[in-house]
């Protein structure tokens, strides 16, 4: 039996993103024991307080501190504020000084927990980092920062989850290219799986004879949905029997109000739908009744949303940038992500040509088939082994 400290961060009811992976993954691991040393962020129980005490006690009132006025929330949010502080270099870094067993190995589950590895001396330690885009696609040098990317130069192994991730991190980390491991995310064949049906349609009144363009994500500037609703608009030129369909929260402050004021811009109020966060058990219904996904991110260090898409047997179309030439392979189509007119052009030719569809439906299948969480589960475990 191998012993891991799973040094895992804040506590989060999420099962998406990190959460999934590291869920995922470890659910499927044989022989292994797990310490997981995570935190409850102090911040929670401060806002809730603040919320339930300060806000109707001094609603309206400017305080007589730098501080500001809660009526604006900017006192609660500076709480929450220097609470993660306290939570990030004080209380983690004393929880996992403390509950670490000697002998084990330690998993820094996230880049963005590096930092631990310049303020506690550890042994055996093992970072996954699935990308570094706040580093290089925002180009931040805050101390949090550069504590990380000094801290994973610490590590014994790296694992990250794309060629891609891997060539960033040899690069703007410079740790050694020998000592990263690539282990792919998977996709769970058993709930992403090919059962064509239009019946959730319903919910919206979509009649039977459109064509249903889906994305799924955020709408984080990096994501690129304002061009793909600017193409979405020509390619209604084309096709007027068409919906794009949008699931996900923004997880983005304004990028909600900017498309919809592009949206009215370009008369697709009508055509446009955003579905909002919908439970995983749910996806792939929405995968299944769409007839293309479109995915023209310009950064990520993978794309499940690509690989399910795939898995469902809904053709893809996605960047030629980035991690996604590596993740869709010849299951999909890359197309420029600054070019408006092209993607409308490809998006036109799949919905309309049945050929094309149905060849990019079957190598699609066949390239989902290649991510496996139970694969990715065996590499986990190779990776303990070789520092055991």
């Amino acid at each position: 039996m191998i012993e891991i400290d799973y040094i895992k961060g804040l506590k989060t009811t999420e099962v998406f993103g990190i959460a999934k992976y590291q869920r995922e993954i470890h659910e499927r691991l044989k022989g292994v024991e797990l310490n997981v040393i995570e935190y409850t962020g102090l911040g929670r129980l401060l806002g809730r307080w603040g919320r339930a005490i300060l806000l109707p006690r001094f609603q309206g009132r400017p305080l007589a501190s730098p501080l500001g006025s809660v009526a604006n929330n900017t006192f609660i949010n500076r709480i929450r504020w220097g609470s993660d502080i306290i939570d990030r270099y004080l209380r983690y870094p004393f929880l996992v000084r403390k509950r670490v067993k000697k002998g084990n190995i330690r998993h820094v589950t996230s880049q963005e927990l590096a930092y631990l590895l310049r303020l506690i001396k550890l042994k055996k330690t093992i970072v996954t980092c699935y990308d570094l885009i706040p580093y290089i696609y925002s180009n931040t040098r805050s101390l949090y920062w550069r504590l990380n990317i000094s801290g994973m130069k610490k590590a014994d192994r790296i694992i990250t989850i794309s060629e891609f991730s891997k060539n960033d991190i040899v690069k703007h980390v410079g740790y050694p290219e020998a000592k990263i491991r690539v282990v792919y995310p998977g996709v769970d064949h058993d709930l992403f799986y090919v059962k064509r049906g239009r019946e959730i349609l319903q919910k919206y009144d979509i009649p039977d004879d459109q064509k249903i363009v889906l994305y799924v994500g955020s709408e984080h500037p990096r994501q690129n949905v304002p061009l793909l609703i600017k193409a979405f608009g020509r390619l209604r030129g084309m096709l007027p029997e068409v919906k794009l369909l949008k699931v996900g929260n923004p997880q983005w402050r304004g990028a909600r109000e900017e498309l919809l004021r592009l949206i009215e811009e370009l008369n697709l109020q009508n055509d446009v739908i955003f579905v909002g966060y919908v439970a995983e058990e749910e996806l792939p219904r929405w995968y299944n009744c769409a007839d293309l996904f479109v995915y023209p991110c310009l950064y990520t260090g993978f794309s499940l949303p690509c690989v399910e898409a795939m898995a469902c047997g809904t053709p893809v179309i996605t960047s030629n940038v980035s991690v996604l030439p590596e993740v869709v392979g010849e299951g999909g189509i890359t197309v420029d992500p600054y070019d408006v007119e092209g993607l409308a052009r490809v998006m036109y030719e799949v919905l309309t040509d049945p050929s094309l569809r149905e060849d990019l439906i079957q190598k699609g299948l066949q390239r989902a088939r290649m991510f496996s969480w139970d694969k990715a589960a065996e590499e986990t475990l190779k990776v303990y082994e070789e520092i055991q």
